[in-house]
């Protein structure tokens, strides 16, 4: 089981989820957070604090800097052995009749990763990397979708599905892993120019041990993961999975299972996940 771990989009939701998971099972964890006092009140997060379990670093995932302090942070005792990069939307997206629901900055996902692998350290051993993406995210996930939600994913969120399949793309370069050219390349407004080129970015085939999450349109609904008489609570495989919806715990339940139980199942692969 991984023992230290990097959280990048850890202050709420599926990474604040999975991070408890961790520290629940002994592991160290270390949260870059734009607003750390997010947790002053969160007394699971403060026993942790208080047990030297919890290490809080503030900063923004768009300030290479800030994430280079990061990575400094994390590995002060030990090498990082997962990062969790559950990095979402935020802010209050605005509708455009043409372009549905428009964010900014549109490719705050992506950039971040960007940071994330280019500060990180380059040893002999990288560590298990998890991100966090969404069904409908790309024309070839997006024909294998529920038909009711693809207006939603092709429409309404169709922006910032592009941050994530920016960030999809990044994951399958460093990997190594094949591109599906029918989804076509994310615009450069997105990925940033030359971003493949960018210094310290891991070399394609380098980063061996990574694993995309997408989920179906989340809810915060309880996790049938965690009542005994759900012997399936949710369904989770390689590519499209389909359907319609998929709790936040849930979600965090099966990353933490993948990493710590199913990783030769799971890792080094596109996986989803919904009900």
């Amino acid at each position: 089981m991984p023992h230290n771990i990097l959280v990048i989009g850890g202050s709420r939701h599926i990474g604040y989820y999975t991070s408890l998971r961790f520290l629940d099972a002994g592991a160290n964890v270390t949260f870059l957070m734009r607003s750390p006092q997010a947790f002053d009140s969160d007394e699971s997060i403060q026993k942790y604090m208080k047990s030297g379990s919890v290490n809080l670093v503030r900063g923004d995932g768009l300030v290479a800097k800030d994430v280079q302090r990061a990575w400094i942070e994390a590995t002060k005792e030990a090498a990082v052995d997962l990062v969790l990069f559950t990095v979402g939307f935020t802010g209050n997206p605005k509708f455009q009749f043409t372009k549905g629901f428009v964010i900014h900055p549109n490719n705050l996902v992506t950039q971040c990763l960007l940071n994330v692998l280019c500060e990180m350290p380059k040893t002999s051993s990288l560590p298990k990397i998890v991100t966090l993406s969404a069904s409908g995210v790309s024309r070839s996930s997006r024909a294998k979708v529920p038909f009711a939600l693809r207006p939603v994913y092709g429409y309404l969120i169709q922006n910032p599905l592009q941050d994530k399949l920016g960030m999809e793309r990044i994951i399958y370069h460093c990997s190594g892993w094949d591109w599906n050219t029918e989804d076509g390349e994310p615009g450069e407004d997105i990925m940033g120019k030359d971003w493949k080129h960018r210094e310290g970015l891991p070399s394609p085939g380098t980063l061996q041990n990574a694993m995309i999450v997408r989920g179906a349109m989340f809810n915060d609904g309880e996790c049938r993961a965690d009542s005994p008489e759900n012997r399936q609570p949710y369904r989770a495989g390689e590519g499209e999975v389909g359907g319609y919806f998929i709790s936040r715990k849930d979600v965090a339940h099966f990353i933490f299972e993948a990493v710590t139980k199913n990783w030769e199942k799971y890792g080094n692969k596109q996986v989803s996940i919904a009900y």
